[in-house]
């Protein structure tokens, strides 16, 4: 007759033995695949002779991917900018608006430092975290060097403390101007 201290650690070690496999088993299915070699082969180069004058369709084409061009780095532009300028923290010493200097055209710059070097942040905790959410490029005027853009944001604002959190939705309306060859923000408004 087996004892039951040995009935025992049979049990155990049968127990150990699954437990064992079933780690063996989940290790081989979920294991990951190796990779397999990426062969790479060279493509032929075939040069095209260009024609002098490109066809209607082609110009059309070209025009169209120069405004593609310019409205996506204006909507780049433009969600640095937001993100950056709505973000406060008044232990930072108004460095978002320092940050976003070289973002903006001469005057508007001149008008930030002013403001900057004039204001004292408050004495009680006070930050305001902003992320982007959309970017609409309202209007782009490429023959004056214009742009308008509307920037939908979430802004989640502290005050006193960390802990008390407010979260608010709030667009910013964007004014851009061309200033050497580059787009550059010169008017800021809170909608």
């Amino acid at each position: 007759m087996i004892s039951q201290k040995t009935r025992r650690n049979i049990f155990l070690t049968i127990l150990i033995l699954l437990v064992l496999l079933l780690m063996f088993l989940l290790w081989w299915f979920l294991r990951p695949e190796p990779a397999a070699p990426i062969v790479i082969t060279p493509t032929p180069i075939v040069t095209i002779p260009a024609s002098d004058t490109g066809s209607i369709s082609e110009t059309r084409q070209q025009e169209e991917q120069v405004s593609r061009n310019q409205t996506a780095s204006i909507q780049s532009a433009s969600k640095t900018f937001a993100e950056r300028y709505g973000s406060y923290s008044n232990e930072a010493n108004f460095a978002n608006l320092r940050d976003v200097i070289p973002l903006m055209n001469a005057s508007f710059a001149r008008e930030t430092l002013a403001f900057v070097d004039a204001a004292t942040a408050p004495v009680d905790y006070y930050a305001v975290t902003t992320r982007v959410i959309s970017v609409s490029v309202d209007a782009v005027d490429e023959a004056t060097g214009t742009a308008t853009v509307t920037v939908t944001t979430q802004r989640e604002e502290a005050k006193g403390s960390v802990q008390n959190v407010s979260v608010r939705y709030a667009d910013l309306r964007l004014t851009f101007v061309t200033e050497n060859g580059s787009w550059k923000v010169s008017s800021v408004s809170w909608l």
